[in-house]
């Protein structure tokens, strides 16, 4: 199955093809840092990470980028309320996301473009929109004017007349209150936070830093853009207007939004203070099982947090290890990728628009058949170079298996010894203190299973 996605711009899935016939190129709207990242954050980061490995799974290579927000109001508040610099709260909370998406197995992007280095570019851009007549300049602060984009409400019938969205964007400086900001005139509250302009001084816009970085790095056109569903309107819809109004192409030929991770049934927000701290998960469950959690449902569905389903995603990864530690791990680098049918069920669930939900069913409904097999000692060689290349197929998109950690290694002698004493109590059918040992193992971090071959041991991520 050749790979379909969900054109947000459409409203319909529909196969993808790319601009060049290998390239892909892919831009993200990344975290504006100003606090820790929540969970919620982190699963829109994950959504582009699975993008790109799908792309790459069809044969893709990619330029992909996702931007920091390193200038915005949130900033300038979290200054004033710690007393800090711009520097110093920024660098700390990029620091922050950066460590998180490795700890998540995120592929790192080729570019992660900051806002404050792209200031003097988008002051030229922003004159350049003055200069066509989309924008123009009122009390030292620039708008866009939306009725110059006729393509405008891409992604939303908005009905300006009665639009909530104006209701609260209402401002005097403003020709009509649809056009929106591409520069902010200084203000008391911004301190030392601006810099100097045409239109004298302050700071740009929002939707005018990924329009000008989009159009730095990839001359204005992409493959894929992608954001949470909260970024279609206004930010995406004013990214399309500046850049489309200059250059009359399309920014990206395909849309893609992911929906929100909601706790008690509201959008997860910092804000609100409505959030759980993906540092916090990751120390209480572990990276793999965050991470697989934050796949396990299709992207465009709406997931409400809670402990159930981490803990499902740890038990989960649970079995796959336990799976994967019947087999010589050592080869699995060097395993040729001969696919069955299963293997292609998996592959084509993930073409049809990241499918991961689909894919997971698949994945583990494997797993269960070859269990069977294991037991009764029934798996052939055959069976065996099958589950190797499902075991690396499955981790090339989920990577939640270490498998230099999985390759058997020898447990601690006193591991190995309370292993020893369980078997001898299992032979003299002693159930109670089998169970005792088996608790004792798990409080060290290792878990036994029993199999027809003998006890199984596999230690907990």
């Amino acid at each position: 199955m050749t790979l379909k996605l969900y054109n947000s711009l459409i409203g319909k899935k529909e196969s993808f093809k790319p601009k060049s016939e290998n390239e892909v190129k892919i831009y993200g709207c990344g975290p504006t840092v100003y606090d820790v990242p929540h969970i919620g954050n982190f699963r829109t980061f994950t959504f582009y990470d699975l993008i790109n490995r799908v792309l790459k799974m069809n044969g893709f290579s990619t330029t992909t980028a996702v931007n920091i927000t390193d200038i915005d109001d949130k900033i300038i508040n979290r200054i004033i309320e710690e007393k800090s610099s711009l520097k110093e709260i920024t660098s700390r909370y990029e620091k922050s996301f950066h460590e998180i998406s490795r700890t998540l197995n995120i592929f790192p992007n080729d570019y992660n473009p900051k806002a404050t280095d792209f200031v003097e570019k988008m002051i030229e851009f922003i004159q350049r929109l003055i200069n066509e007549g989309f924008a123009y300049e009122s009390n030292n602060s620039v708008y866009f004017i939306v009725e110059k984009d006729l393509n405008y409400e891409r992604f939303v019938d908005l009905k300006f007349e009665d639009s909530d969205y104006l209701k609260i964007n209402k401002n005097q400086d403003k020709r009509f209150v649809g056009d929106f900001a591409l520069w902010k005139s200084w203000s008391k509250n911004d301190g030392d936070i601006f810099w100097d302009s045409p239109w004298g001084k302050g700071r740009p816009a929002w939707h005018t830093e990924c329009a000008v970085m989009i159009e730095d790095l990839f001359d204005g056109e992409i493959d894929i853009h992608c954001g949470g569903i909260d970024l279609k309107f206004p930010h995406h819809e004013n990214e399309c207007a500046q850049i489309e109004s200059l250059s009359g192409k399309k920014i990206a030929n395909y849309w893609l939004h992911a929906e929100h991770l909601n706790i008690d049934d509201e959008k997860m927000s910092k804000s609100s203070g409505n959030f759980v701290s993906v540092n916090t998960m990751i120390k209480e469950n572990g990276p793999s099982a965050v991470r697989l959690f934050l796949l396990s449902a299709h992207y465009r569905t709406k997931v409400s947090f809670n402990l159930k389903k981490l803990d499902e995603s740890k038990k989960m990864i649970e079995k796959i290890t336990r799976f994967s530690n019947n087999f010589d791990l050592l080869t699995i680098d060097n395993v040729e990728m001969k696919f069955s049918a299963e293997h292609l069920a998996f592959i084509n669930a993930l073409n049809d628009d990241l499918n991961t939900a689909e894919a997971l069913g698949i994945f583990f409904s494997f797993i269960a058949k070859m269990n069977k097999k294991i037991t009764s000692s029934s798996l052939n060689e055959s069976e065996k170079e099958k589950s190797l290349i499902f075991l690396k197929l499955f981790n090339s998109i989920f990577d939640v298996i270490d498998f230099d950690r999985s390759k058997k290694q020898k447990p601690p002698k006193n591991v190995q010894d309370l292993l020893f004493s369980r078997q001898e109590a299992r032979n003299n059918k002693d159930w109670k203190k089998s169970d005792i040992l088996r608790d004792k193992l798990k409080s060290m971090g290792w878990y036994v299973e029993d199999t027809a071959t003998g006890q199984k041991l596999l230690e907990k991520k």
